[in-house]
């Protein structure tokens, strides 16, 4: 097994376990043909409801759907719309962020939504890299380097990456800090924030979306640099990468 898949291997198999009693899980309705004409939003300046022609959209647990902002709500009524014949569910990912947080089937908190976060940091992706190829090596320095100093110094801390597999000790003052950070979030906005995470295995990169350091394509782009890269010279390595393209 060459170098690099045995480091890929291994970063993911330290992947933090998520616990389902405390990972809020997409909460997506049963899948169906579409039986409506129409998708409207209504509303007003701080609660918007879908209507699917004269009917309030509802959650799973028949909550009709109140969303706290207008720009979520057109775009979760944007999804809505462009089903085409069946509505299938696992597309409809702002959807199923929305159902989770009205309906809350795991009966999650803010604070142990925010933990679940921090969970990720100490396998973040930018804090692993792999020094066996020097060209490789150049990229990560020159593509992840600059994040990593920028989350150090924008949130006062100092979080280390590592030349192998082993897993990074977090301080505890750097979770308090990260943890009123994230914890200033409302329940809405921190439930998104744990997807981008889990999508990307990054706090870091999610940290410089959120405070605009770099776009949402930027950060896709380095959180695949290690896939990127590896398919490009050895090809594709199907037990090592399948599960971070479907995401």
């Amino acid at each position: 097994m060459r170098s690099m898949e045995k480091f890929l291997h291994f970063r993911n198999l330290l992947r933090p376990p998520l616990l389902p009693q405390i990972l809020p899980k997409r909460n997506y309705p049963e899948a169906r043909k579409r039986s409506y004409k129409n998708v409207t939003v209504a509303g007003t300046q701080d609660t918007f409801e879908i209507n699917l022609d004269h009917r309030k959209l509802k959650t799973p647990s028949g909550n009709i759907l109140q969303i706290p902002n207008y720009p979520l709500a057109l775009a979760v009524a944007s999804e809505w719309q462009s089903v085409d014949k069946k509505i299938i569910p696992s597309w409809m990912h702002l959807t199923g962020l929305s159902f989770t947080i009205i309906d809350n089937p795991q009966h999650v908190s803010k604070p142990d939504i925010v933990s679940n976060i921090l969970e990720y940091l100490p396998t973040d992706t930018l804090l692993f890299k792999e020094n066996s190829k020097e060209d490789f090596v150049k990229i990560q320095s020159e593509e992840w380097d600059p994040i990593v100093d920028w989350f150090n110094k924008k949130f006062d801390v100092d979080v280390q990456s590592s030349d192998g597999i082993c897993v990074q000790n977090i301080s505890e003052e750097t979770n308090e800090k990260l943890t009123r950070y994230f914890s200033s979030y409302n329940i809405w906005a921190i439930s998104g924030i744990l997807y981008g995470v889990e999508a990307i295995k990054s706090v870091i990169l999610t940290a410089a979306c959120l405070e605009r350091k770099i776009s949402t394509l930027k950060a896709a782009h380095l959180s695949l640099l290690e896939t990127e890269w590896q398919a490009e010279h050895w090809g594709h390595v199907e037990w090592a990468h399948d599960e971070d393209n479907k995401n």
